[in-house]
């Protein structure tokens, strides 16, 4: 039977773009918990604040050329219901930070009601260090779960025989996918949102026929194995 849980609908999205805009990390894997426990830090939603501050923090107007295309996904692929939890799995970059302010305009002119919360995987370079998030995402009162894991290190032993794995690439993604599950399990949420984009749809398709021989892409909505989380990317469009 269909379920009766409330979702979105085209009437409700309309109410969350504007009028005259509305229309009439690629690998996929379900890899689990990686085998080593990471350092995690959550922190809790920042305290309550003025009217007028709380009016005026973290409301970064997006384009509205970006809410028709998320709009449009999230429709088409029923994204978001009534009481759901979303992990956004944040890497500091322009696509899930813009995608944060997305969800966050959706989610206070939306009629369903739904919880954000955040999460950044520090695999611990120097090349790249994303703390400076940590502040940031407090300042809009969310959640935030920041995880120092080692990855670049255990990659180094992580191959056959001991060795260096053969992509870092694929490996400190799959290590950091399973951190991500960890954590939305742990904080009882039901969907995972990921900000691979258009772009990066079409980059998994070519890599899909060129090296595994599959016509394939990343999927918009879909349930892990394990049956317990989804993923969702409202970017897809």
């Amino acid at each position: 039977g269909q379920c009766s849980v409330p979702h979105i609908t085209p009437s409700d999205a309309a109410s969350a773009v504007a009028p005259s805009v509305f229309p009439s990390d690629n690998v996929d894997s379900n890899t689990d918990t990686p085998a080593l426990k990471p350092v995690t830090v959550a922190s809790k939603p920042a305290q309550k604040e003025s009217n007028k501050s709380k009016k005026n923090k973290g409301k970064i107007k997006p384009p509205p050329k970006m809410m028709r295309s998320i709009t449009q996904a999230m429709i088409q692929w029923d994204m978001i219901q009534d009481g759901d939890r979303l992990l956004l799995g944040l890497s500091g970059g322009k696509d899930s930070l813009s995608l944060l302010h997305c969800l966050l305009e959706f989610q206070r002119k939306l009629p369903i009601k739904f919880d954000i919360e955040c999460c950044t995987i520090d695999p611990m370079t120097p090349s790249f260090d994303p703390s400076p998030l940590i502040p940031y995402v407090e300042g809009l009162g969310l959640k935030y779960h920041y995880i120092r894991d080692d990855i670049v290190e255990r990659a180094n032993t992580a191959g056959k025989d001991g060795k260096t794995v053969s992509s870092l690439c694929a490996f400190c993604a799959r290590m950091k996918r399973g951190n991500l599950y960890t954590t939305a399990r742990k904080n009882n949420c039901n969907k995972l949102v990921l900000a691979q984009h258009l772009d990066d749809c079409a980059e998994s398709f070519l890599m899909s026929i060129m090296h595994n021989g599959f016509i394939r892409t990343m999927k918009a909505n879909y349930q892990i194995n394990a049956g317990d989380v989804s993923v969702i990317r409202p970017l897809v469009y």
